[in-house]
């Protein structure tokens, strides 16, 4: 196996890894006779690229060090139509043990009051075990359209928010782009009746650099969602100071 990051995908429904492979990378992954489906990736953002496998594989795949030593995420598919869709989990509890991957995903195809598997039931299984709970393709259209229009830093979903949590992971063998050809980030204005300090946590906002930041992104948006709304442009403004001041800008450019 080469020397590449890999993000492995597993099922313990009907979807197979493949599918979600497929619907990943746009690609039709190859599969080999040992029973692994893979596709090589490039992911490539605006500050950076990287190549990673992502990697199919079922419960009979016999893993090695190498392979377990190269998983930086993990991605699990739940049945949430089957009353056990959580137990069913529990086969992969030693995969994730022997990898201690630092994403870890649990995806279901929909998830709502409907299903055996509530997606209540399926967030708090997630807190629980450090997961993000994603639906492939969700229900409550209505509700989504709610929660974009409250929230300062739009939030995506689906097949957008598995690639957007994958892209915000600082993988081993990236490669940063010139932060000079750095596009100038937008200007957020501030509630005029904000005051005080920002309730985000204070090692979210400290002084590291952009690969550290980048990795801290996710947990920033979800500190955000846990603020009152006259609140958030404010700790989004210093989200955007942040991260300019980590690709070499002048905070003072961003008054202008």
């Amino acid at each position: 196996m080469d020397s590449m990051p890999s993000i492995v995908v597993v099922s313990s429904s009907s979807t197979k890894p493949k599918s979600i492979i497929k619907l990943i990378t746009k690609e039709n992954p190859s599969e080999e006779p040992c029973g692994l489906v893979k596709q090589q990736w490039t992911i490539d953002t605006k500050y950076y690229t990287a190549s990673v496998n992502l990697l199919g594989i079922d419960e009979t795949y016999q893993r090695h060090d190498v392979f377990n030593n190269k998983v930086e995420a993990l991605l699990i598919h739940m049945d949430a139509n089957k009353c056990s869709g959580l137990e069913d989990l529990q086969k992969w509890e030693q995969l994730e043990a022997d990898c201690d991957p630092e994403i870890k995903l649990l995806l279901s195809n929909y998830c709502n009051d409907q299903t055996k598997i509530t997606k209540n039931d399926a967030i708090m299984w997630c807190l629980k075990r450090g997961y993000e709970f994603i639906e492939l393709y969700p229900s409550d259209e209505q509700n989504i359209e709610e929660s974009t229009e409250e929230n300062i830093i739009l939030e995506k979903f689906g097949v957008d928010r598995i690639i957007e949590a994958l892209q915000a992971h600082p993988w081993a063998n990236l490669v940063m782009k010139n932060k000079n050809s750095a596009q100038r980030p937008p200007k957020i204005e501030l509630n005029s009746s904000v005051s005080g300090n920002s309730n985000l946590p204070d090692e979210l906002l400290g002084d590291d650099d952009f690969t550290e930041l980048f990795s801290k992104l996710h947990m920033m948006k979800e500190s955000l969602n846990y603020l009152p709304f006259s609140e958030r442009s404010q700790c989004a403004e210093q989200l955007v100071t942040a991260f300019w001041k980590a690709i070499g800008g002048d905070e003072e450019e961003l008054l202008e």
